[in-house]
């Protein structure tokens, strides 16, 4: 697997925000006791941890630290637990992150993303591209929009303040891959769809 596949994995994963240190032990080596390590962020050195795994374990470790949440939480209503929609989300964010055809051009105050592909793909792409246009625009630095179009979404994202020519660079420079990382909402999303609560239409998969 080249580097630049892992990259694109650690993106795709980093959507989640959810990995554990265990994998680390799936590579032999703990990165935590690297020099400078103890001192970088949570969700950075889980995402170091995802460049050095690939996807399926990397859906693994979400499902594993997601049941540990379930089983320690007395108030877990175990009769509404859908874990295999957590599974079919996570190979939604593989498919999107890794399969998706993305047209990228330039529009006043930021970008505008065709985001495309067949079949499953397509699919997923407009499962999650809506619902994370949402969550774009809640980080308070964006305004995304996004729209239906043959075979995905178009997704218009551009500064808030478009008049900030750096938030703007900033926008075009994160691109789809940067930009589908950002909101620390994934997390959350993921224990709703795991315990069976009700999502956005169309989102939450079913066995």
């Amino acid at each position: 697997m080249t580097h630049f596949r892992r990259s694109l994995i650690s993106v795709a994963c980093a959507l989640c925000g959810t990995f554990a240190a265990q994998n680390a032990g799936a590579q032999g080596m703990d990165h935590s006791k690297m020099p400078g390590m103890d001192k970088m962020p949570p969700e950075k050195m889980a995402m170091m941890e995802m460049m050095m795994a690939p996807p399926s374990q990397a859906a693994f470790a979400t499902i594993q630290d997601i049941v540990k949440k379930l089983k320690a939480d007395p108030k877990t209503d175990w009769s509404k637990v859908n874990l295999e929609a957590l599974r079919q989300h996570l190979i939604d964010m593989d498919n999107v992150v890794m399969r998706a055809v993305v047209k990228q051009s330039n529009v006043d105050g930021g970008i505008s993303m065709d985001i495309t592909g067949s079949g499953e793909v397509g699919a997923a792409v407009k499962r999650m591209m809506t619902m994370h246009a949402q969550a774009l625009t809640d980080e308070g630095v964006y305004v995304a929009k996004s729209s239906e179009i043959d075979g995905g979404v178009r997704l218009i994202v551009t500064a808030k303040n478009a008049s900030d020519a750096k938030a703007v660079a900033m926008v075009r420079a994160l691109g789809f891959a940067g930009l589908v990382t950002e909101g620390d909402h994934h997390a959350m999303h993921h224990m709703m769809v795991a315990s069976g609560q009700p999502m956005m239409a169309g989102h939450v998969h079913k066995p």
